[in-house]
Order: C-alpha cells, then structure tokens, then sequence
C-alpha cells in the first residue's frame, strides 16, 4: 500500500500500551452476579457496543483489577465463527464492567493512537475479510492470538488527521442513525395504521369483531428440503424459502433455489404469490417472523405457507402476525427447542373484521410499504457510500485536501511521533506495496492503487472476485444481483461453483455480500441498469455489477491523464463529456425532481464516470459541471455537457 507522505506503516503493538484478552466465568455462575460482562454478542457487526442480552457475573477484586473496561478502551473479538471473529468496537459505557476470554481489551497509547481510529482500521479488516485469514481454526470456531492480532499492519498518520477522520466518520454515522430512525419510524407507523383501523391485535381484548380460528378461512401447508447428495436437486427454476429468508419483509428473491427435480423429489410445493409465509422453527429469534411473496416459490418444512384467501386477506393478515410475533412464539411447544407444527397454526385465533375494511387497509398499506422500499433503498446506497468514505477515510484519500491545507501542524505531529514510536523500539516504514499472489488471477485488471487490497482478501473473496471476472468475460454483460434469475444462473455456473466448491453448498447471500464488499473496495463496478417487466410494462432500475475496464484507474490518476490530454495548446481548453443520466433512482430514493450519473465519457468513447460521486442526486446539470470541474481544477465555464 502506497501511504500519504505523512502516514507511517507500524503494528499495533507499537501503538498500544496494554492487550488483554478476557476470563471465563465459571459454568452455571452467569446471571447469578452483578457485574456485567461483555461477550461476543455485545460488539454489533457495524462496530458499536450494544448491551442487548448482557450477562452479569461474579467477578473477584483481582479479577476486576485486571479485566476491567473504561471508555476508550478498544474491545476486539478474538474467538467466534469465522464470519465473525475480529468483529471490533470502543468501549463506550460509563460504570464497572469486564470482559469473556473471547474478547481482548487493547488500550491505546493516546500519544500516538485514537481509540476511534485503531478500531476502526481493525473493524475495516474484518469487513474485508482479512481478520479470518489471520485466525486459528478448530470446529465451527475460529481464533485471533494476541501475539497475531499486536503484529497487524497499521497504517498510521499523525493525531491532528486521525481525529479529522474520525470527526468525518462519526459524522456519517450520525446520518446513518438518523436514517435507522426514519425507518423505524415508517414501522410504527405501519402498527398504528393497523390499530386505528382494527383495534389492538390481541384476540382476547379486541371485542370489535369475531374471533376465528386461522385454519377455518386460510389454507395452511409446508414445503420440503431435497437430498443435497443429488446436485441437480439444486438450480435456478424455483426460488426455495426457508426460514432465515423471513425478516418481515416482502420475498422478491431467496438464498437458494431448487430445480424442477428437486420440487419432484420432495415435499417441496410451488405456491403463488401474495401466500404469506410463516416460520415454525428456526434459532434465535427467527420462529414466529415472516415474508408474503411477490414472486412464486416453493418452501422448506420449517414455513408454514398460508395460502390467499378471500376471507383473511393477505395483508391482513401478514401484518397481523407481526404484530402479535411474541404471542405466535408463544404457542410453540415441543423438546428443548419450542417448535410451532401444521396444527399449532390452524389453530392461531385471531380478529376477523370486515372483507371491505381489509381491503381498504391493505390499499394503505401499500402506498406505505413503497414509502419503505425507498428508505430502504436510499439507506442501502448511504450504507454504501459509508463504506466507501471508510476504506478511503483509513487510507488517506479522503483528508488529502486536510493536509495539503494543515502542512504545518501535520509536519510538527509526525515530527513528534516517529520520535515517541523510536523511543519505544516500533519499526517505522514510510511505503509498503503488497504483491497479489497466484491465486489471485494473474489477468485481473484491478485499479493500480487499490492492488494492496487483494492481499487482505479472504479466500471467498478472492474466489468470488476471480469467478465474477470469467463469468462476466464470457457474458460479456454485468451482472443483474437485483434480478433473481440472472443471480441464480451466476451461482449455477461452471466458472462459479468450481471456484466456490470448497466452501460447501447455498452461500448466494455471502456471494452479493461479497460482490458489494469489492465494488466498496474498487475492485469491480457498481452500476444501475434499466430492466423492463414483461407483463406490466414497467421499467425498473437494478443494481448490477461488472468488472473494472482496462482504462479505470483510481480518481487522481484519471484526472492527472485528462488534463494532460486536454490541457495541450491553450489554458482555457473545453472539456466535452456525454452523461447518461438515472432520474428513477433518485425518485424512489425520494429525491425527485434530481438525478444521478450512470456513466460520463469523453468523445472518444473513454470512460470518466469516476470523476463525479455516482450516489450523489443533482438537482441540475450545472451542478455536475460544477462537480466535474472541481476534479479537473478548472472553471465550470470550460466543461460541456451532451445528455445522451
């Protein structure tokens, strides 16, 4: 990795004055206690500290002199599955707590270190998929040792631009929250709509209308698994809900998909659109939650699919289990994990109103729901900038401006810590470059700067990135992930599961998520194509992702090469672009009226999307020139635009 001038390469042993790793209670002591200790559970995968299901135990004095927390300690989780060991957060609570030997305090020399900032290079690794490179492995677990985590490369810049970054960050997070905030609020909103039109949900205090039993007016059935020892069982015919595909959401696409053999083979039933599916069983708190489908599919026999019905209709009814999810729950019976069964359902009681009120609500609800879809998306496109801003902000692309402005001070600080790191034996290195291995693909066409990046890869990544490039060759064409049928023939191909072979059967979830976490990176291209719906007409817009072209190379270059080309024979040069322009994606974004930029090329056809932000809405054309000129140094009054 190439640093800003400035920036240093050290480990975090160099950087911390104390690395600790945590205690086990003793069986059958936890609850029994009053001091509460963080575990694994209680560090979020977006890197914060949540007390949800905290544990107290009883902790010695010497045990709370030495495992202590204080804020501004950094809590890292050196054992758990391999998705989630190196999971990082600050310690953020006031008062006495400890922590599990699955987790390790670091404290961080605050002369040299940011908490915010260690722990936020640390969580990014785990983003990346790197910390599990790092680990030992044993069944189902997968460990980080503290002698393994105090040798992580850090790349470090002086404290004045660490803070810079972490205010920028935090920044970020604070509207991410408030977006989190909107949603939840569209979700209250969706259980008032319910109460003011039907009354409360609970059967035993709603005297409004009749209380029936489910089975009496709603067909209820299941689904099947086939053999996963015959391969063809699997495929992209069917879509195949199981039980973690039921977040209370609508089911546009699933995880798996089975074939017409698979269907054949088994239990599994095709059931049509608007069913409501409900899960019987299931870990944590998945029993009781559920999906209605958009789409047809078939399910596993952990759903209970409850079919259309004139009587109860869908929406009603689908809202109305939500609403009364603990109490559902609580009708399971069965052994040591409480499981709901065919019976169990037809027998739920529940509130019958009137057929005309149900739907008039169910009209509501989907003009709320939409409201939904487009928070949902514009909170997927911020989550994607954020990981972008992060990557960028722990490597120094974002505070370049910062420092070119701050020179003086950053000189002084750097002065001061190479000579504080000395004096503590650290080996300091001003640049690093990370050679890409043989399994990386040799003919992968990555940005120059961003090669440091396939040495952090996980294996799967690696894999995912290498499958993605053959596949996308021989197409010819990015790849539609919003589009089900063309993610599952993606999944079904050669070029991918003989990549993805030796990590086992179903991970189309870890393959999108894998495809996002390198458009993050800038390994592959994130864009927004048009697909047309063949029975309604309709256009929508899709995420799709396609390999980088030959001449993509990171911003500052692109830049540098465009002056230099355009700049010859005269100071006030015209710059001509052509813009293709996506006005749905703002619309759904709830930003209409503005755009966003799907492509930029110059006459020659050569791509320049990369000068301006792809997630950012314009509410006018001068505003992009504006945009572009800024990345050129030059007047907005030498940049034109064509719409094409």
């Amino acid at each position: 990795m190439r640093l800003p001038e400035s920036w240093i390469e050290t480990t975090v042993r160099s950087v911390v004055i104390d690395l600790q790793p945590g205690f086990a209670q003793k069986p059958g002591e936890e609850d029994e206690g009053t001091t509460p200790q963080i575990r694994t559970h209680n560090v979020t995968p977006d890197g914060k500290i949540s007390l949800e299901g905290i544990k107290h135990i009883t902790a010695s004095e010497k045990e709370l002199a030495r495992y202590s927390l204080a804020v501004g300690d950094v809590v890292f989780n050196n054992t758990n599955s391999e998705e989630w060991v190196g999971k990082t957060a600050v310690f953020d609570q006031e008062g006495e707590y400890v922590f599990s030997n699955h987790m390790t305090r670091l404290r961080a020399h605050r002369d040299l270190v940011c908490p915010e900032y260690l722990a936020g290079y640390l969580q990014l690794l785990w983003s990346m998929g790197y910390a599990k490179t790092r680990a030992k492995r044993w069944v189902s677990q997968a460990g980080i040792e503290s002698d393994t985590l105090a040798s992580f490369k850090l790349p470090l810049p002086t404290l004045p631009e660490q803070q810079r970054i972490v205010d920028v960050l935090r920044q970020a997070d604070v509207v991410a929250e408030l977006r989190n905030l909107f949603d939840e609020l569209l979700a209250r909103t969706k259980r008032q709509l319910f109460i003011e039109m039907f009354g409360d949900p609970n059967p035993k205090i709603n005297a409004r209308w009749p209380v029936v039993k489910l089975g009496k007016f709603v067909t209820v059935a299941t689904g099947g698994t086939p053999s996963r020892e015959q391969a063809d069982s699997y495929g992209t015919a069917h879509a195949w809900v199981k039980s973690t595909d039921l977040k209370d959401n609508v089911i546009v696409a699933t995880e798996e998909r089975v074939s017409e053999l698979g269907i054949q083979r088994s239990n599994a039933k095709l059931y049509p659109k608007q069913t409501v599916m409900l899960a019987m069983y299931g870990q944590g708190q998945t029993r009781g939650r559920t999906g209605k489908l958009l789409i047809d599919a078939a399910c596993n026999q952990a759903c209970a699919a409850l079919l259309p019905s004139d009587e109860l209709l869908p929406d009603y009814l689908w809202i109305w289990l939500q609403l009364s999810y603990e109490a559902v729950r609580a009708l399971g019976r069965g052994g040591q994990q409480e499981n709901l069964n065919l019976d169990i359902v037809r027998g739920i009681q529940l509130p019958k109103p009137p057929v005309p009120l149900q739907q008039e609500f169910a009209r509501r609800l989907a003009g709320l729901l939409e409201l939904l879809k487009k928070s949902r998306a514009a909170s997927e496109q911020y989550s994607a900038m954020l990981e972008v801003l992060q990557i960028e902000g722990l490597t120094g692309d974002a505070t370049a401006a910062w420092r070119e402005m701050h020179s003086a001070e950053i000189a002084e600080a750097a002065r001061a810590r190479d000579a504080l790191l000395r004096e503590r034996g650290a080996k300091l290195t001003q640049s690093s470059s990370v050679v890409a291995t043989a399994t990386t693909q040799a003919d992968l066409t990555v940005r120059p700067a961003r090669h440091w990046l396939l040495g952090e890869l996980s294996e799967f990544q690696r894999q995912v990135l290498a499958a993605f490039t053959e596949y996308c060759q021989q197409s010819g064409q990015p790849l539609l992930v919003e589009d089900p049928e063309e993610f599952a023939r993606f999944c079904d191909d050669a070029a991918v599961t003989d990549s993805l072979q030796a990590f086992g059967l179903s991970h189309g979830n870890r393959v999108r998520r894998s495809l996002s976490q390198l458009a993050a990176l800038g390994l592959i291209a994130k864009v927004t194509l048009p697909k047309q719906d063949p029975e309604s007409g309709e256009r929508d817009y899709l995420k799709a992702f396609r390999p980088l072209r030959p001449d993509e190379f990171t911003r500052m270059t692109d830049v540098q090469a465009l002056r230099k080309a355009l700049s010859a024979g005269g100071d006030q040069r015209h710059y001509y672009f052509k813009v293709h322009l996506d006005y749905e994606t703002s619309e759904r974004a709830g930003a209409g009226g503005m755009f966003q930029v799907i492509s930029l090329e110059d006459e020659d056809g050569k791509d320049f999307t990369h000068l301006v932000d792809q997630g950012l809405h314009y509410a006018s054309l001068d505003e992009l020139k504006d945009d572009i000129a800024s990345a050129l140094k030059v007047e907005a009054g030498q940049v034109d635009l064509e719409v094409v």
